[in-house]
């Protein structure tokens, strides 16, 4: 029997074990395979088997490219000893070598879509639907600009927030649905300095950074329902040297990094007005600092809660090509720690950022 002839539950249930990464291909075929692949249930259907899947999908970006990767932790030995794979599994943008390269920092997932900075144009992407939507500024983009990805609980729609340098009070909201940019109304002031890479959860920005007035560390929130940044947030230390990292878009992680250890904790409740922290995992980096005569640091992380797990990548820094990530470092319960070479990873991984991935059914306006 050909396939046309199929049944449409039996055609969509096919359909739904090709991986993802080839429905670009699936939607071109014909018009039915197009208009299964955009069904609610057929969407709901990749995200539930992505959600449960024990590899975990990421995007990496490069100096020049945002890629698609998988992630597996293994368990290799009756003495739990824990192993790292990474692939590149499809490559989502790339600008060429003769253009502007992407910032560094300027990369933030909300909700199973991206927001990255390139040079001095946004891009919004849904990996998932092979969406890409280019903005305009109304006013040129700027290095020490900030910028934030979240969305209106109340009517879903995808906003970014731009803060200007260093102006406190100098901020403007794009909202995807509208396709404009505003000023929102009122004051708004985010009056802190030292602020770190952001992370969006349930709908909301954070940073992790120091109050001017008080000096401390702390979190700062901004709700994109309200159009309003929120109380400062407490953290459970007052140290430099910290990254953050959103678990399953439930929670948030907090990586502190001291110069022989670093210490992880996580949220078990977090509100844009409130937080509470727990202990994840307190891990000994002295012997990875003899081995590698490491000085530059960690930067992005991910947190297997089942497992009790953290996987930090180091930070290697080059003169010529700024930050990127080479090796990471598997810790876990009584002490355990494995490092692994990301250059012996298929294909030869070194990139700038990791982002956690979800797909999701959201298109972009």
């Amino acid at each position: 029997m050909m396939m046309s002839n199929l049944p449409k539950d039996l055609v969509e249930e096919i359909l739904y074990r090709v991986p993802f990464i080839h429905l670009r291909a699936v939607r071109s075929t014909c018009k039915m395979w197009n208009d299964i692949s955009k069904t609610r249930s057929f969407v709901n259907k990749h995200i539930h088997k992505a959600a449960v899947s024990r590899e975990r999908e990421f995007l990496t970006v490069t100096e020049f490219d945002v890629c698609l990767v998988g992630v597996n932790l293994h368990t290799i030995s009756q003495n739990n000893d824990v192993d790292l794979s990474i692939k590149r599994k499809a490559k989502l943008i790339s600008r060429g070598k003769t253009t502007e390269v992407f910032h560094k920092s300027q990369v933030i997932q909300c909700n199973g879509l991206f927001l990255c900075v390139w040079g001095h144009m946004l891009v919004v992407l849904n990996p998932y639907w092979g969406q890409t939507k280019w903005i305009l500024p109304r006013a040129p983009y700027e290095r020490l600009d900030k910028y934030a990805l979240g969305y209106d609980k109340s009517s879903g729609s995808h906003k970014i927030l731009r803060l200007f340098g260093i102006s406190v009070n100098c901020l403007k909201i794009y909202d995807l649905s509208s396709k404009s940019w505003k000023v929102p109304d009122g004051t708004l002031e985010w009056d802190m300095k030292d602020m770190k890479d952001c992370v969006s959860l349930k709908g909301d920005t954070y940073w992790y950074g120091r109050d001017k007035e008080s000096e401390k560390y702390c979190l700062l929130c901004f709700d994109f329902t309200s159009e309003m940044f929120g109380l400062r947030l407490p953290l459970p230390f007052n140290e430099d040297y910290a990254t953050l990292s959103a678990v399953k878009e439930e929670k948030l992680a907090v990586l502190l990094q001291l110069w022989d250890k670093m210490v992880i904790w996580v949220t078990n409740n977090i509100e844009p007005d409130a937080v509470s922290w727990i202990i994840f995992l307190k891990i000994d980096m002295k012997p990875i600092i003899h081995y590698y005569n490491n000085t530059y640091g960690y930067g992005d992380f991910f947190i297997d809660e089942e497992k009790k797990v953290a996987v930090v990548f180091e930070k290697d820094r080059s003169p010529w090509v700024g930050t990127i990530y080479k090796r990471a470092h598997i810790n876990g319960k009584n002490g355990y720690i494995k490092s692994v070479d990301l250059r012996k990873s298929p294909n030869t991984l070194e990139f700038r950022r990791l982002c956690s991935y979800v797909p999701s059914s959201m298109k972009i306006m």
